[in-house]
């Protein structure tokens, strides 16, 4: 039972008012810490605390105040400051008597420890009895406590403090605590009981006289008896209108204050009930985030909220809406971005995501310590300080954060926030897993209607060129035939040379289509991809302008494929070909290698690949990129956007062939405006057949204006 909820968080708030009034020495917020309570389950009026937290608590406040305050603090409720926790319950039943009999009834609001019973034995004495239920294990300063709270309830009628006996205690073997509460009558009572007592007394003492001195003056004895009558009646009425009065408008007060929290239910359920029709409408990752966030803003009324959703390797958090931010502030979330795999990260959003638990912060400077420099610059650009942190997750796999905070109204942020919105978190994790599966299947059909595509393509290139490249071998022969019948001098032999060179040109279209189909002959050894770079770094040189700044970032360990080396060199200069020819005004032509791990994770992702270790060769630039509608006719032959004369279009079909042929796959991720990145993906050899190819050392590894590549695992491939 000491983990069971039994006592509301009103309780422990009527204490924490009391220190903070009486003893300002006490360092509440430490005394919370080691009552494991935080400020915002304090805050919020549902929530219920555990015998050990209130435990824990009142022992470390009565070491701190250096005495048991327990009936102090009962008492205490009484006061203004405690007023808004009690009066809803006790001044809408108007008088302390009625309260205290209802004793059962409102015990149910602060404490689930005990049963209560009261029983009325006058207008202004109740006896009441608490039992407490069977595995409670009640402390001596509860029943303190709780005679301090009897006190309360009489005073809160403006009486006097009442007089309490204590007749029976299971503290002291017996078995219930019993309360005796009585209370001396307010003036207006006393004024009415002395009228009561007063007239039918003045008219025996009159009769008397009267009969035997014949005193007289009837009717002037009536008029002035009447006069007191309605005098006293007139003054008691004004003293009880004047309680009733005050009694009503601090029942008012509590009524606007449930009227206001009943607003907030109201408008929970509304935006439950939104949230679940605006997300069954929609497809599309973005127009599920869209729709929460509108709701949110719509229903919730928090100042400020922000939805930030992992990449499909879950590897960095970035922003993908949000709103009550600044254009400034929304800048910085937007190129902002939260490193998952980072193993030492304790930044908020990271645990938040990687251990799929919400997350309450108070005060953010209590917390400032577990952030990273960049993080706080951040933090202090937003202006964080109290907020309400959620994983969005669906069936364990956590997808992003939202995050929320009153940044302008500063309306503090309590448990029941909390509550709300760990609940709505999985109904938009299960609309993110749903738009997801969606745009992975769309994906993977398209990658499969293209691959079929390109299929067909090959299919039917490779066998034009096959067959015209037989036609080209007899054309140039009786070509060459011709030139050895004729004179050296024979004008004929220039025409005959235009000839072979167009054909020879052909041939090379020919080669190309049968190197897009995979039909050309190729002679795959083990090779360190590496050491096919390092034999092309002055090749490649050469092929870039001295305004292209050409960077080498090439993996530190070997990486062993099995691969023809000659193909694997026209590959190569193909995409630097290409990525020159992107940057007509110059740039940065990045050539690097690294290794990945597939995954099934990544696999569904794109729509492609099979599971195992590759190795990535990334040819990357900051041209002048590609469009969405572009990019997905690029590898198809003799597509070209360059213009006429300046293209065949058909090297990167080539380079999609020879892949294809090696078993790879190719991948490209361009920005119109920003440039292009192309990785290509070939398996990676290992075990005793790497263990003969030799490694890098040296300059060799690293390459000129080069960087090593982050360690396996870390190493970023575009999307």
């Amino acid at each position: 039972m000491d983990e069971q909820p039994l006592y509301n968080s009103k309780i422990i708030r009527i204490f924490v008012s009391l220190l903070e009034k009486k003893y300002p020495q006490v360092d509440v917020p430490e005394l919370l810490r080691y009552a494991e309570i935080t400020p915002f389950e304090l805050s919020d009026e549902g929530h219920w605390l555990t015998q050990r937290q209130v435990d824990r608590f009142h022992t470390r406040m009565t070491q701190m105040v250096g005495s048991d305050i327990a009936r102090e603090g009962g008492r205490h409720a009484a006061s203004a400051g405690a007023h808004g926790m009690m009066m809803k319950y006790t001044f809408g039943l108007i008088g302390p008597a009625n309260t205290l009999l209802a004793i059962g009834k409102c015990s149910g609001h602060f404490s689930r420890s005990a049963t209560y019973d009261a029983t009325k034995l006058a207008d202004n004495k109740v006896e009441i009895t608490a039992v407490p239920h069977e595995g409670v294990e009640e402390q001596p300063y509860q029943c303190e406590n709780r005679i301090g709270i009897f006190e309360a309830v009489v005073m809160l009628f403006n009486y006097e403090p009442p007089e309490i006996e204590h007749p029976e205690c299971i503290f002291q073997g017996g078995e219930c605590c019993r309360y005796i509460v009585s209370w001396n009558k307010k003036l207006y009572a006393s004024v009415r009981s002395a009228r009561n007592r007063l007239l039918p007394l003045a008219l025996i003492v009159y009769a008397l006289l009267q009969h035997f001195w014949q005193v007289g003056h009837l009717v002037e004895f009536l008029t002035s008896l009447a006069f007191f009558a309605l005098g006293t009646s007139y003054f008691a009425q004004r003293l009880e209108t004047r309680e009733i009065e005050t009694a009503l408008a601090q029942v008012k007060e509590s009524t606007e204050q449930v009227l206001a929290q009943m607003g907030v239910n109201y408008n929970n359920a509304r935006m439950v009930n939104e949230v679940g029709q605006a997300l069954s409408r929609q497809s599309g990752i973005d127009q599920v985030l869209d729709s929460v966030i509108q709701v949110i803003e719509k229903r919730l009324g928090y100042d400020r909220a922000v939805i930030m959703l992992a990449d499909a390797r879950k590897s960095r958090l970035t922003f993908r809406t949000g709103y009550g931010y600044t254009d400034a502030q929304r800048d910085a979330l937007t190129n902002a971005s939260f490193d998952l795999t980072a193993t030492d990260g304790r930044g908020i959003f990271v645990t938040c995501f990687r251990n799929n638990q919400s997350r309450f912060v108070s005060d953010f400077t209590e917390v400032e310590h577990l952030h990273t420099p960049r993080s706080l610059v951040l933090s202090q650009e937003l202006e964080a300080r109290s907020f309400i942190c959620c994983p969005i997750a669906c069936d364990g796999e956590v997808f992003g954060i939202l995050a929320v905070d009153n940044k302008k109204s500063q309306r503090p942020l309590m448990q029941s926030d909390l509550s709300l919105l760990t609940g709505i978190a999985p109904v938009i994790g299960m609309s993110l897993r749903n738009a997801i599966s969606l745009e992975r299947e769309r994906r993977m059909s398209e990658q499969i209607r293209q691959s079929q595509k390109m299929e067909s393509v090959g299919v039917l290139a490779g066998g034009i060129a096959h067959d015209f490249n037989n036609l080209l071998t007899g054309m140039m022969g009786f070509v060459a035939l011709a030139q050895m019948n004729m004179k050296r001098d024979d004008p004929a032999q220039g025409y005959l040379e235009q000839v072979l060179n167009a054909a020879e040109r052909a041939a090379s279209l020919t080669q190309g289509l049968l190197a897009f189909s995979r039909k050309q002959v190729n002679h795959p050894e083990p090779v360190n991809l590496n050491q096919v770079i390092e034999n092309l770094r002055k090749l490649l040189s050469r092929l870039v302008t001295f305004r292209i700044t050409l960077q080498f970032d090439l993996w530190p360990e070997k990486l062993a494929v099995v691969a023809d080396s000659s193909q694997i060199d026209q590959v190569i200069t193909n995409l630097v070909n290409n990525a020159r020819d992107a940057m007509p005004d110059g740039g940065t032509l990045t050539i690097g290698t690294g290794m990945m791990e597939m995954n099934d994770e990544w696999i569904d992702s794109r729509g492609y690949g099979r599971p195992g270790s590759y190795a990535v060769l990334t040819v990357s630039d900051t041209g002048t990129g590609i469009d969405e509608a572009t990019r997905a006719h690029v590898l198809e032959p003799f597509f070209t956007t360059k213009e006429v004369g300046k293209g065949s279009g058909l090297g990167l079909a080539i380079v999609y062939g020879i892949v294809k042929q090696h078993d790879g796959y190719v991948e490209i991720d361009s920005t119109p405006g920003v440039g292009t990145t192309l990785n290509v993906y070939l398996p990676l050899l290992t075990g005793a057949a790497a263990a003969g190819i030799p490694d890098l050392t040296g300059a060799d590894a690293q390459g000129e204006g080069g960087r090593p590549f982050n360690r396996p695992g870390n190493r970023p491939i575009s999307p």
